[in-house]
Parts: C-alpha cells; sequence; structure tokens
C-alpha cells in the first residue's frame, strides 16, 4: 500500500518500561510490551518479538483517509527499526479488510471492530478506488532475501488445513494505539508461482491506529 499510515510504529519501537513512584508514593504499573509473532516456515521455527533484536510493533491504517478506497483496513507490523542494516527484510504484517460500500469514512469503532474475536476468511486489499478487495484478513512476510510474500486471495487461493481466528482483543488504555489483540494462524503465502506454508503461528500485536 503506497499510503499506509505507520507512523505510530516508529513511536512504539522502543517501548521501555516506566517505573517510579506518584505523589502517593504507589507504583506505576511498568508498560506492557509483550508483542510477538511466531510460526514455522520450511520446518523452521520464527519469532519477531518486540524489544529483541530491535524488532518493534504498531498499528498502521489503510481507508478513505488516506486516499485509498474503497476501503476500511488496519494493520499491525513487526519490523526492526529504520537504522537496523536489516531493515525491510524478515518483517511479518497482519492486515483486516473490509470492503466498503459507500465514500463515509469509518468511524473509530468501526475501525475498533476490525479485529473482533472470530474466525476470518482470507481476504484481498485494494490498490486504487477502482480494483475491488475482498473482506477478509491478509498475511504479509518478506524473508530474509526481501521476497515479499502475501495470502492475498487475488494471486492463490487457501489450502483446506488454513485458519485464521482471533481469539481476544481488547482495549489498550493508550492513547498511542486502540487494543492488544492476540491469534493464531496456518497459511500459504505466495509469491509468483512460488509460495511457502506458514504454520502454528501465533500472535500478541498492538493493533488500531490512533489519530496523533
Amino acid at each position: 500500500m503506497k499510503k499506509a499510515a505507520i507512523s505510530l510504529f516508529g513511536t512504539l519501537m522502543f517501548a521501555v518500561l516506566i517505573a517510579g513512584c506518584n505523589q502517593d508514593d504507589e507504583p506505576i504499573i511498568p508498560e506492557d510490551t509483550d508483542f510477538y509473532v511466531s510460526f514455522t516456515v520450511d520446518g523452521a521455527q520464527t519469532r519477531f518479538e518486540n524489544g529483541v533484536n530491535d524488532y518493534g510493533n504498531g498499528p498502521g491504517r489503510v481507508s478513505y483517509l488516506d486516499g485509498v478506497g474503497p476501503l476500511n483496513s488496519q494493520f499491525t507490523f513487526f519490523s526492526t527499526s529504520t537504522e537496523n542494516p536489516s531493515f525491510g527484510r524478515n518483517t511479518f504484517k497482519i492486515q483486516m479488510v473490509e470492503v466498503k460500500l459507500d465514500s463515509v469514512a469509518p468511524t473509530y469503532q468501526e475501525t475498533y471492530q476490525l479485529f473482533s474475536e472470530g474466525i476470518y476468511d482470507f481476504g484481498s486489499t485494494i490498490e486504487d478506488s477502482i480494483t475491488g478487495g475482498t473482506n477478509g484478513v491478509v498475511i504479509e512476510y518478506v524473508d530474509a532475501d526481501s521476497i515479499v510474500w502475501t495470502t492475498d486471495s487475488k494471486l492463490n487461493t487457501q489450502e483446506g488445513w488454513a485458519s485464521f481466528e482471533i481469539t481476544s482483543h481488547e482495549e489498550s488504555g493508550s492513547d498511542l494505539f486502540g487494543a492488544k489483540t492476540m491469534g493464531t494462524f496456518s497459511c500459504r503465502v505466495f509469491n509468483n508461482q512460488n509460495h511457502l506454508d506458514l504454520l502454528n503461528g501465533t500472535f500478541r500485536a498492538r493493533t488500531v491506529f490512533k489519530e496523533q
């Protein structure tokens, strides 16, 4: 997506634990930074974890508000910082897609519900105001060679064993992002005529982009 709003990701890249006391000498609860995605690919275990090996996690938005429509879509993204020599490689994105039937910008509540608990089909994104998309989830994995692999249903169909489920979705209590979301997945990702199988996947991520 050419106009994805991902500025919050940089804000959250180096989240640290905050310790101290308020005026009543009550301890401040440390910030929750336990966000990760884990899966096997070609039999090898892969894990990207917030705060480990320069990785961070944060939400982003692709919608009418970014000049892309008719679409209401949010994603959560795992990547190293932009200063890391490997930036752009070994990244992972989970994107929820809802094709809108009108030109009204989505409300925050509509956006929040994109990640509601449940089982989702694999969908397709949209590149402009003409190309149609499909409701569902799109998973994108960029490997160590910068090859982009995706479940986008425009490219191919999933096997019968593929699945994606959101098992928990709760308010974050943060001004920076809207929710903390957990889920599981197994899927086939494609690049041209090639494919990889991402199996036994689990994730816990910051979701729901908030205007700053």
